[in-house]
């Protein structure tokens, strides 16, 4: 039993060697200097946590003692391959957002449901990421802003952005509707995480598969 848990060990060493976890994507500035840190409105509703579990999903990911970044985008800071994984955490707004991946709308403050998710390989190397915002009032274009452009401010209409932990983000939709300017319209996460090599993949496998065939022999044996 001893020399069969050493094998798995052994196993999933050569299988995993290598894939220790990497930051994949981060913040970079869009002024010069920076813009400093802002505190997130009071009136907030996801922060103050008046529309959990109705506007937004139960879990608080962030309140009001907390800070945000603006004039800000997310960037790729890695040249390997990575998982981008966005979820819809809810929306407080009179306007109907989207939240667009590379031009294709992901999710949509009319019909997504909260917590559905959108996941996607990216492949491109350094860069900022391609995603933006849009919104319509009663059918017309109010605003949209991409996150690849020279700053994620349009005439009021921006997202802030807060770090949640290594390669995870919330982004927070100010649609400009000039009623409250507090970053609540559409709140979208993003999480980057490691694509399993298939070479590393195999390898597990065949560590597992030699460990099988050894407990076959000696149980005929």
């Amino acid at each position: 039993m001893r020399k069969l848990t050493q094998g798995l060990a052994m196993a999933a060493a050569v299988g995993f060697a290598g894939a220790a976890q990497a930051a994949y994507i981060g913040t970079v500035a869009n002024t010069a200097p920076a813009e400093a840190p802002s505190a997130i409105p009071s009136n907030n509703d996801y922060a103050n946590g008046n529309g959990l579990g109705t506007d937004f999903i139960p879990t608080q990911y962030y309140d009001t003692t907390d800070s945000v970044l603006l004039s800000h985008s997310l960037e790729s800071v890695s040249t390997d391959p990575f998982k981008l994984t966005f979820t819809y955490l809810g929306k407080e707004a009179g306007y109907t957002g989207s939240f667009l991946y590379e031009g294709s709308e992901v999710f949509n403050t009319g019909t997504s449901g909260l917590g559905d998710t959108f996941s996607a390989i990216y492949t491109s190397g350094l860069g900022k990421l391609d995603f933006g915002f849009s919104s319509l009032a009663w059918g017309n274009p109010v605003g949209s802003v991409s996150n690849q452009g020279t700053g994620n401010q349009a005439n009021g209409y921006n997202f802030s952005i807060f770090e949640a932990g290594e390669d995870w983000f919330i982004l927070s939709l100010d649609d400009n509707n000039q009623v409250d300017d507090n970053h609540d319209d559409m709140l979208v996460m993003v999480k980057a995480s490691q694509v399993p090599e298939p070479g590393t993949l195999a390898l597990l496998g065949l560590g597992l598969a030699g460990i099988a065939v050894r407990m076959k022999g000696r149980k005929k044996a």
